[in-house]
């Protein structure tokens, strides 16, 4: 592991066990996965081709790469704070962390 990848995983550590909160990660098939990721639901501005600019919430879960093998998919689902969201994307980030996009599912956990 070069120094660069050994700081940068510290710098990851740090922020997983500073800012995540457990979640459940809900596969196709067998039982929901204990994680732990970053969530937030940011607004976000959305320019549509009216050039109305329109405003939503777009909840998003960090999670660490290495804690789901395999990684989640599109159409698996998590719940974080006891609501549930599909995942509608997925993004590594580059730097260890996926990015999942998700959608309100309004299905209990």
């Amino acid at each position: 592991m070069t120094p660069f990848a050994r700081a940068q995983r510290l710098v990851a550590d740090a922020v997983r066990s500073t800012f995540a909160e457990p979640v459940l990660l809900h596969r196709e098939t067998g039982d929901p996965q204990p994680l732990r990721g970053i969530f937030s639901a940011a607004h976000e501005a959305v320019d549509v081709s009216s050039g109305q600019p329109v405003s939503m919430v777009q909840p998003l879960l960090e999670v660490w790469q290495d804690d789901c093998t395999p990684p989640p998919v599109e159409g698996d689902a998590v719940t974080v704070r006891g609501q549930r969201y599909l995942i509608v994307d997925v993004r590594p980030d580059g730097y260890g962390f996926l990015r999942l996009l998700l959608h309100l599912d309004g299905a209990s956990p």
